[in-house]
């Protein structure tokens, strides 16, 4: 699979101008004109992220009738319950409706998270029975679900119940009769910003909730306290479903990973214990994406997700260390399942002829596990570049877990193909499916037919758009600290990526890691040698020796070892003679080298 390399126009008058007026360092200004933020005010913004910033919740359509109906259910007594997805996005935001409304004073209020196995995705109908048998007239809210459940809603209505959706997925062709929707992307809504997660949205209406209990502008200052410690939360779930790290979101995450830090709940406390993240200086979003969210993922992926809302909610020290270790030890087994069903699709794939110009990549079995395939076709995406769908076939109907690449809407592509499907569901970067077993081979057919019918030459190539080419003498501890300001990185603000030309390699490299599959180096240019690191990279180069010259393309961070800071370069391709992989993509017109002068100025 080539990789091409893609530098970013360089416009030496932009990035001064830029610098000047908004008070930044001049690499810093080129990249925040690579995301497309080129006004003095508008990066100001962007890198101050207040808290003041959010929008009131009052805007989201549908959250002021169902804060008036919850608050009403609260003051009368009556039962509610919080019915949620299993994965974090889900779990976070069931936590943080239901502490927001257990502080208002509910004193009958419960969650339901379904089996993901036994149950699947989504409102049920048996679920909705068993909680009217069990509450009779209660109040139901989902939470990250239910925008697609149109048969569902009109049963909820039948069982006297009042139902409540809360969403964030795609929005189809017929909205459910529930006694409330509440989605950012409402038809006829005019909500600023649409790319909110289910948590975000849970939010929004924990928070219009608690206005209610103050004055009915602001909360009263115990649950205005509770609703910035939940940020927290909200800031997990929004890394977790990858969704566009800017406007409200780049909000939530910033302060929410602060909090995180700063003042963590016993179970975030716990959580981090496990995931080795309490003697970090700070959590990002890879600790959240790497090793906080996983384990919570794990709980709806292979046992029962309510289990971690129990420790996401628990003010019991002892008890939230006990769940952590139980997610923790279903998080072993997850990576042993997800490797082995790895390993699987990938011979798949070998007997089937490899990659060739396949335009989609759609795999199915008996023997695999519901609830990790997802993350598996995750990681053949990033192996093969090519949209993917893996489907788990079970007694009663197939599920399927469908993963994009950069670009290419993969909610649509199912919607084009799913004449025959029991049911999908998603947003462009990833899908559900349900199938009968003897639909597979139409379904693999038609969707494979489709992609390879859409997808561009350009879709299908791996592209490493690179911020820009900088000399390493550059890459001081101030500057990095300076790039740092542009956190939290993610979808739509990735961490800034750099090129360096005719570097050498300095001494012997050598492959480290339990496995030895990665790369330690020292790279030099000029009179500056940096500590270098590629992840999985050390059988591709394993033939690099001292004084090899190569083209790097890097991700700088500063590394913290027994109190010392250093710059290390985290290295994602490489352009070395003999090595064929990678594919750099000529300089174009207007690109330029950034150069100490140009970029490394006086603010």
């Amino acid at each position: 699979m080539s990789t091409r390399w893609r530098v970013q126009p360089f416009d030496r008058n932009r990035i001064a101008a830029l610098s000047r007026a908004a008070g930044v360092a001049p690499l810093v200004a080129q990249v925040l004109l690579n995301r497309g933020v080129g006004e003095p005010d508008a990066a100001r913004a962007f890198l101050e992220a207040r808290l003041n910033g959010l929008n009131d919740p009052e805007l989201l359509p549908g959250a002021v009738d169902a804060a008036d109906r919850l608050v009403r259910a609260v003051r009368e007594g009556r039962s509610i319950v919080i019915y949620g997805d299993y994965d974090v996005d889900g779990v976070c935001g069931v936590s943080v409706l239901w502490a927001a409304l257990k502080l208002a004073g509910a004193k009958a209020v419960s969650y339901y998270i379904p089996h993901r196995v036994q149950e699947g995705y989504g409102v049920n109908a048996d679920a909705l029975r068993k909680i009217a048998a069990e509450h009779p007239r209660s109040l139901v809210v989902t939470v990250d679900c239910g925008i697609s459940a149109v048969a569902e809603a009109r049963l909820a209505r039948e069982l006297g119940l009042e139902f409540i959706i809360t969403d964030h997925h795609t929005i189809g062709h017929e909205l459910p009769e529930a006694d409330v929707l509440v989605h950012p992307r409402l038809p006829g809504g005019s909500y600023p910003f649409g790319d909110l997660c289910g948590a975000a949205v849970a939010f929004k209406l924990a928070w219009q909730v608690c206005k209610s209990f103050g004055d009915g502008k602001k909360a009263s200052p115990h649950l205005r306290n509770y609703l910035v410690e939940s940020l927290g939360l909200v800031a997990m779930a929004t890394v977790a479903d990858v969704v566009p790290l800017h406007g409200e979101n780049r909000i939530l995450v910033r302060h929410g990973l602060a909090g995180i830090m700063g003042a963590p709940t016993p179970g975030m406390r716990a959580l981090m214990r496990v995931a080795d993240c309490l003697k970090r200086s700070k959590v990002t979003t890879g600790s959240v994406g790497f090793h906080l969210a996983p384990r919570i993922n794990a709980a709806g992926r292979l046992e029962r997700a309510m289990r971690a809302v129990e420790m996401l909610t628990t003010a019991d020290h002892a008890l939230a260390d006990e769940i952590a270790d139980e997610l923790d030890a279903v998080n072993r087994r997850r990576r042993e399942v997800e490797a082995e069903i790895l390993r699987q699709a990938q011979e798949q794939i070998r007997t089937e002829g490899g990659l060739k110009d396949r335009g989609a990549i759609v795999l199915g079995c008996k023997d695999w596990h519901p609830g990790v395939i997802g993350i598996v076709a995750s990681r053949l995406v990033e192996i093969y570049h090519r949209p993917t769908i893996l489907i788990a076939f079970g007694q009663e109907f197939a599920q399927g877990s469908a993963r994009s690449v950069p670009g290419f809407n993969l909610y649509e592509a199912v919607k084009e193909c799913s004449e025959g499907l029991i049911g999908f569901g998603g947003h462009s970067a990833a899908a559900g499916v349900r199938m009968h077993e003897d639909h597979f081979p139409v379904f693999a057919e038609r969707f494979s037919t489709h992609c390879q019918t859409v997808l561009t030459p350009e879709l299908r190539e791996r592209v490493l758009n690179i911020d820009a080419e900088v000399p390493l003498a550059m890459l001081n501890l101030s500057v990095i600290e300076d790039l740092e300001k542009l956190e939290p990185h993610g979808m739509g603000n990735p961490r800034p990526m750099f090129l360096a030309s005719n570097v050498r390699v300095v001494g012997e490299p050598r492959a480290v890691g339990a496995d030895g599959k990665h790369l330690q180096l020292k790279l030099g240019q000029g009179d500056s040698v940096f500590k270098a690191v590629g992840w999985s990279m050390a059988e591709r180069f394993k033939g690099l020796a001292h004084g090899v010259e190569c083209s790097v393309v890097f991700q700088p961070s500063i590394d913290e070892w027994q109190g010392q800071r250093r710059v290390q370069l985290e290295i994602k391709d490489m352009l070395v003679p003999g090595v064929p992989p990678a594919v750099a993509e000529p300089v174009a017109s207007g690109v330029g080298v950034a150069t100490p002068e140009s970029v490394a100025g006086v603010r």
